[in-house]
C-alpha cells in the first residue's frame, strides 16, 4: 500500500483484528450464549480510544482536510461519505453500550439489540476499512502533490508520536484479546 496512508492501513489491520472477534462474539450471542460484558465493553472502549480517538483523527483532522483543499469535494463527494460512516459507527458504539447497559437491567431486547448493533458496526466498518484503503488512499497520492503529501506525512506522524504508548496499550489489548 502506499506510503502517504502506510500508518492508517496499518491501524485498519488492527481494527480488523477487533472487527473479527466482535462478530465472533456476536454470532455466539446470537445463538444462546452468554454477553460477555467485559468483552463488550472492551471493544466499545477499544473503539472510542483507539479506533475513534486515535484513528480517525489522523483522517478527520489531517487527510480528510488536505483532501478537501486539493479539490475533493467534501459535501457529496469521498470525503463526506467518509464522514457520515465514522458518524455511523459511533452510533453503532452507543447503541452498543445502551444495549449493555439494558442487559444488565433485565431488558429482553437487549441481546438482540447489542447483536444487531455489533453486527451492524463490523459490517460498516470493513466496508469502510475497504473503500479507504482501494479507493481514497490511492485517490489521495495522486491528486495531492509532493508537498501536500509530505505535509500530510509530517502531521500524521507528529499525531503517532504522540499517542505512541497509548497505541502500545491497544495492540497489547488486542493481543490479549484474541488470545482469550
Amino acid at each position: 500500500m502506499a506510503a502517504l496512508c502506510e500508518t492508517l492501513v496499518q491501524e485498519h489491520e488492527v481494527i480488523e483484528q477487533v472487527l473479527d472477534a466482535l462478530e465472533e462474539e456476536s454470532h455466539m450471542v446470537a445463538s444462546g450464549g452468554t454477553v460477555d460484558r467485559v468483552f463488550f465493553t472492551g471493544v466499545i472502549g477499544f473503539v472510542r480510544k483507539f479506533a475513534d480517538g486515535i484513528h480517525h483523527q489522523k483522517e478527520e483532522k489531517v487527510l480528510f482536510p488536505a483532501l478537501c483543499e486539493a479539490g475533493v469535494p467534501k459535501d457529496g463527494g469521498p470525503v463526506g461519505v467518509m464522514l457520515n460512516e465514522h458518524d455511523e459507527g459511533r452510533h453503532h458504539i452507543r447503541a452498543m453500550e445502551q444495549a449493555l447497559v439494558d442487559a444488565a437491567e433485565g431488558d429482553a431486547d437487549a441481546r438482540e439489540n447489542l447483536v444487531r448493533e455489533s453486527l451492524g458496526y463490523v459490517a460498516l466498518l470493513r466496508a469502510h476499512i475497504q473503500k479507504e484503503n482501494m479507493i481514497l488512499f490511492p485517490m489521495a497520492e495522486q491528486v495531492l502533490d509532493m508537498d501536500q503529501q509530505q505535509s500530510v506525512r509530517n502531521a500524521i506522524d507528529a499525531l503517532e508520536e504522540e499517542s505512541r504508548s497509548e497505541k502500545a496499550a491497544h495492540r497489547q489489548w488486542v493481543a490479549d484479546m484474541r488470545r482469550r
